[in-house]
């Protein structure tokens, strides 16, 4: 699942992929196309569905 930022101001911060969350889900690392790791406020990202799955396994929902 492909991770977009509605906070980047460039274009290079689309098609990330979410590989942990911390804070209770409240932020998520983002590692973009081009290298940049990114941690983001998962409110802040649009991902298709209701849930982010992180590489490794596991999802946050956004369902509350």
């Amino acid at each position: 699942m492909f991770i977009q930022s509605r906070a980047a101001t460039i274009s290079a911060h689309k098609n990330g992929l979410a590989l942990e969350q911390r804070r209770g889900g409240k932020d998520t690392l983002v590692q973009w196309p081009n290298g940049d790791q990114q941690w983001c406020a998962t409110r802040d990202l649009d991902y298709t569905g209701s849930t982010i799955t992180l590489i490794g396994g596991a999802e946050y929902s956004n369902n509350g």
